[in-house]
């Protein structure tokens, strides 16, 4: 029999003790399986308590072993341990018969030691015991084993029939039962909702999409690289990027800057109750859209937003900038206490570093221990909710966030979006790129990202319209007026009319055609906003391209003009043209107002800008021509100061400030 010296000397000939151990209690850098079980085992003692409060190996080794093996191996180890215990365990007093309530067997107590280890691993990581059903297949017949020696004590020890079920971590949609929530009615519409109650209800989408990741989820990612087939992270990152892009499309719905301000003061506002929060996940992505060059280029938008706020959202991106590996963010995130949440892609980096730089394996097959407890750092903070089970710490709208979820879905391109800036304030000579520039502190890992899929976004929409449906719906006759429509168009920018939802044109909007819209918005979003139905037009007034904002000279046919929105462009600028496409019944002129479209240019006001306001004087010499049933046409002279003044001051963005706060 070999004693319990001897057992030691074996298990230090198989290890690599460790000079400068990383975290408490973890002293060896290399080591087999059964001799990383043997020290976890006599980390306890005979109450089941930790030898050293201290001491991280237990915790590490149960947290981190999926990384090097499978639970059901490391569980098998245990079981062998007790199993062999009668040939190569410790050595009792002379004359023991090793009976069952016998507490002088040592062999008694180590068995205890580990049942006691098994506890220990069951109440610290219960999931592992609701997911993994090879797992529990170990466990109960182990159970069953222990029971069949007459250790029924012992038994109960590794009971996991009270283990809690953790279903909703395995489908995405399912909502987790133990979240609060409420029946208080809250608005949904943007405009209405105050900023500390948006930047709540945006942290229970990202508390319940980080919740379900597990660390199979996150290993596949750094081994593979790739997110294919792994749709809980991929719904995190989607949701990251569908946020950024919700905030970009929020600010670019208004129509002028002093509105445009309005929309970034109200999220730097929810800045900065996200970081009272502790989330810095969606902290990076609210930041990410304000520090977006589609907005940054804004130089009329940014004048008119409050020194104040300019100053805040500077210091968010100062704090989230990726200098010096994103230091400033680090020393804060290691200073929280409580609840919060990690920026996933700064932490992800890490482990994709940290796997490929050190072998998951040593010489002699050895377990790295070393990377082991390196891993242990970065999963502490990426999988801070799913092993503290911190709660949220207010109600949950179930209404508001499936309002929310819906709208984040929405999925729009850089490109899309970029456009509809530029047709918010058009550039000149001096401004910026022609093409998108993505902030830094997007991490590389939010990109590539495809839509979510069908499916789930039928089920959004149906709770989305639910939502509003139950908040909005007063009278309960199934269906939503024009006036009801008005409230809650604004949580989703450039949202077509109440016509366009109200498709049997009945002067209401039902459940169905709510939905249909929903379903068929998200996939042709902004799609075919910006394609232009031009046609060679003669012009009986000074005229001014859209684009360039050069008058358009000539004796007839002197420009193209989109039938559908009325703005007009030179033939060499036609297809450079990047302003949204509005029909003028969107517009709110009338279909009487716009016939004779071949030879009337319809001034579209400040939606356009491209001509001076003057259609009456325009129809009345018309009529005055057609009476004397003579045509004479005239030449277009420049245009006069006032109206000179009037088409620079709508389309000469001028030289581009760039926000400071753009990230280095």
């Amino acid at each position: 029999m070999t004693t319990s010296s001897n057992k030691n000397e074996i298990g230090r000939s198989s290890s690599l003790e460790e000079d400068k151990p990383v975290l408490c209690g973890v002293n060896v850098r290399a080591a087999p399986v059964d001799k990383l079980v043997q020290l976890t085992i006599e980390s306890f003692d005979e109450a089941g308590e930790l030898k050293d409060d201290e001491n991280e190996l237990p915790k590490v080794l149960f947290f981190i072993h999926k990384w090097f093996l499978a639970s059901d191996e490391l569980a098998s180890v245990f079981v062998d341990t007790y199993k062999n215990l009668a040939r190569t365990s410790e050595v009792c007093p002379p004359n023991c018969q090793h009976a069952v309530h016998s507490k002088l067997c040592t062999r008694n107590s180590y068995k205890a030691n580990i049942c006691l280890t098994l506890r220990y691993w069951i109440q610290m990581f219960p999931v592992h015991f609701d997911l993994d059903k090879k797992l529990c297949k170990v466990l109960n017949d182990f159970t069953n084993f222990i029971q069949n020696e007459g250790y029924f004590t012992l038994s109960e020890l590794i009971d996991i029939s009270r283990v809690p079920s953790y279903d909703w971590m395995r489908i995405i949609s399912v909502r987790n039962p133990s979240q609060r929530s409420h029946s208080k009615k809250v608005s949904l519409v943007f405009n209405k909702l105050q900023p500390d109650e948006l930047a709540e209800q945006l942290t229970v989408l990202e508390y319940k999409a980080l919740r379900r990741i597990t660390f199979t989820d996150f290993k596949s990612y750094a081994t593979k690289g790739s997110i294919k087939d792994n749709p809980k992270l991929e719904r995190s990152i989607a949701l990251f990027n569908g946020l950024s892009q919700w905030v970009q499309c929020m600010v670019l719905s208004k129509t002028t800057p002093e509105e445009r301000a309005s929309v970034i003061q109200k999220f730097v506002n929810v800045a900065k109750k996200l970081q009272q929060l502790q989330n810095y996940n969606t902290l990076m992505a609210v930041v990410g859209g304000l520090s977006h060059s589609a907005l940054a280029r804004l130089a009329k938008t940014n004048a008119c937003l409050p020194s104040e706020s300019q100053k805040e959202l500077m210091e968010f991106t100062e704090l989230l900038s990726s200098s010096n590996n994103f230091s400033n963010y680090r020393r804060v995130i290691n200073q929280c206490t409580g609840f919060r949440i990690p920026i996933l892609g700064v932490h992800m980096k890490d482990l994709i570093s940290l796997n490929t730089a050190v072998p998951d394996r040593m010489d002699d097959n050895l377990i790295n221990v070393r990377k082991m407890t390196h891993l242990a750092v970065i999963f502490n903070k990426l999988m801070y909710l799913q092993i503290s089970s911190q709660p949220l710490l207010f109600d949950v709208n179930v209404d508001l966030v499936n309002t929310l979820r819906l709208s984040l879905d929405m999925n729009y391109t850089e490109d899309e979006i970029y456009e509809l800036s530029l047709a918010r304030e058009p550039r000149n000579s001096l401004s910026a790129p022609p093409t998108p520039t993505k902030p830094v502190v997007f991490a590389d890992w939010v990109s590539g990202i495809t839509p979510p899929d069908p499916d789930m976004i039928n089920k959004h929409v149906h709770d989305m319209v639910e939502a509003v449906f139950k908040h909005y719906d007063l009278d309960r006759d199934g269906f939503i007026s024009s006036s009801e429509f008005a409230d809650i168009a604004g949580n989703f920018p450039f949202i077509d009319s109440f016509c366009v939802l109200d498709a049997d044109q009945d002067g209401m909007i039902s459940k169905a055609e709510m939905k249909r819209y929903f379903v068929h918005a998200n996939c042709h979003a902004l799609k075919n906003s910006f394609k232009h139905n031009f046609h060679e037009t003669t012009y009986f007034k000074p005229t001014y391209c859209v684009h360039c904002t050069g008058l358009l000279w000539g004796i007839i046919k002197q420009g193209w003009k989109c039938k559908e929105c009325g703005i007009s462009a030179h033939k060499q600028c036609k297809a450079n043209v990047v302003m949204e496409c509005r029909s003028k019944s969107a517009n709110g002129t009338t279909s009487g107002n716009i016939s004779s479209n071949r030879t009337r240019t319809t001034s579209v006001g400040s939606s356009n800008g491209n001509e001076p306001p003057l259609k009456l004087k325009m129809s009345q010499r018309r009529k005055r021509s057609r009476s004397a049933k003579k045509f004479t046409i005239k030449r277009c002279f420049p245009p006069l100061k006032s109206q000179h003044r009037y088409a620079g001051s709508q389309w000469h963005a001028g030289r581009i400030l760039r926000r400071s706060s753009h990230l280095a």
